[in-house]
């Protein structure tokens, strides 16, 4: 069974994963902008010129391709493809 974070769309093998990954959105506000990749659950930064922005995101760790529309700074949608 996968579990799904509802915040930002990561699924997860165990519900304890999950839980440990729902900690990092209570920690409060990060200093950066950034996107969380769907692919391998790390970060993309994101120039100050991408918050508003609605397109294609590359992940610098997995290569992998996110679509994502971000409004004042939040990401609003993302999918991989």
């Amino acid at each position: 069974m996968r579990f799904k974070c509802f915040a930002c769309g990561i699924e997860f093998a165990t519900i304890e994963e999950l839980a440990r990954h729902k900690q990092q959105h209570q920690a409060g506000p990060r200093s950066s902008s950034g996107v969380i990749c769907l692919g391998c659950g790390k970060g993309i930064p994101l120039e100050p010129s991408k918050a508003n922005y609605s397109g294609s995101l590359t992940c610098p760790n997995c290569q992998r391709t996110m679509t994502v529309v971000i409004e004042n700074s939040e990401v609003v949608a993302a999918r991989l493809g």
